[in-house]
């Protein structure tokens, strides 16, 4: 039973909440209630589930000699030694490979396919080089968020809005950056231990950067309840009510990681921090309630 708990630590599902950008295209096309429609993009979350897992545990693998020297990544199962090596690598690539075989099987959407394979491939490059490469680290981590969108479009076969690509893509750079920032303080002298990209970036650069694209983050949201949803006319611009919680949602984040210094894991604060949850609750409902009702 330790070792199924230690192989379900290994998932990360705690992780999981950030393949809900698979089901923005669902929620925000106004195709919530089609049924056969959610059931394509519930599959395909599951399936980012399954493959995100996946590249954590490459990634925990390739980390383990770096993570046992962070305070928090230091109790994950690999790094712990709870769990061997190469048995989390053989079960991981066989989940994969029937993962993929399922998929062929059942005839999922040829480009959802794609959307997949292209983010294992991408996590795959970011374990193994990307990660060490300043500035494309956190452009990686934000293209796997921008594939798990177009996965979740293509899955119910709807168009995606230019700014809610533009959307997606700013706020994962920013909570990127926030995690990036949280690294560089807590470790101090080990953070290029730890990660060796981080001694290319310091507090005064990540602050200047978190600044820029926090800007365009609020300005491409803006942008996105007025000119994002042509098809719903005048209801569209409905969608600037939900405004005040972003700029709410956004303020608190950067409360956390300044005031607080936390934004090592962007899923964690979400989950833990009440205002930021209740806020995020709050958006979802008045947004639903506008397209919706």
């Amino acid at each position: 039973m330790n070792l199924f708990i230690a192989y379900f630590k290994l998932m990360r599902p705690a992780h999981w909440v950030k393949n809900g950008f698979v089901l923005m295209p669902l929620v925000f096309s106004g195709h919530l209630f089609f049924l056969e429609d959610l059931l394509r993009a519930t599959e395909m979350f599951l399936a980012f589930c399954v493959v995100a897992s996946a590249t954590y545990v490459l990634n925990d693998y390739v980390d383990m000699e770096q993570d046992r020297i962070h305070p928090i990544k230091k109790n994950r199962p690999l790094a712990r030694g709870d769990i061997s090596p190469s048995s989390a690598l053989v079960i991981t690539a066989a989940i994969l490979a029937l993962l993929f075989a399922a998929a062929f099987a059942l005839n999922v959407p040829r480009f959802d396919i794609i959307c997949l394979a292209a983010y294992v491939i991408l996590q795959v490059l970011y374990s193994v080089k990307l990660k060490h490469v300043v500035i494309l680290d956190v452009l990686t981590i934000s293209a796997g968020f921008l594939l798990r969108v177009l996965a979740g479009a293509a899955a119910i076969s709807v168009a995606v809005s230019s700014w809610l690509i533009l959307c997606t893509l700013s706020v994962a750079i920013f909570l990127a950056l926030g995690k990036r920032r949280h690294e560089v303080l807590i470790l101090t002298q080990e953070a290029a231990n730890h990660r060796p990209v981080l001694e290319n970036y310091n507090v005064l650069l990540l602050d200047q950067l978190v600044q820029v694209v926090t800007t365009s983050t609020f300005i491409f949201y803006c942008l996105y309840c007025v000119r994002g949803n042509p098809d719903m006319g005048s209801q569209s611009e409905k969608l600037l009510f939900t405004i005040p919680f972003v700029t709410y949602g956004i303020f608190r984040y950067m409360y956390l990681i300044y005031y607080r210094e936390e934004g090592g894991s962007p899923t964690a604060l979400l989950l833990t921090d009440p205002p930021l949850l209740i806020c995020a609750i709050l958006w979802l409902v008045t947004f639903i309630s506008i397209i919706y009702f």
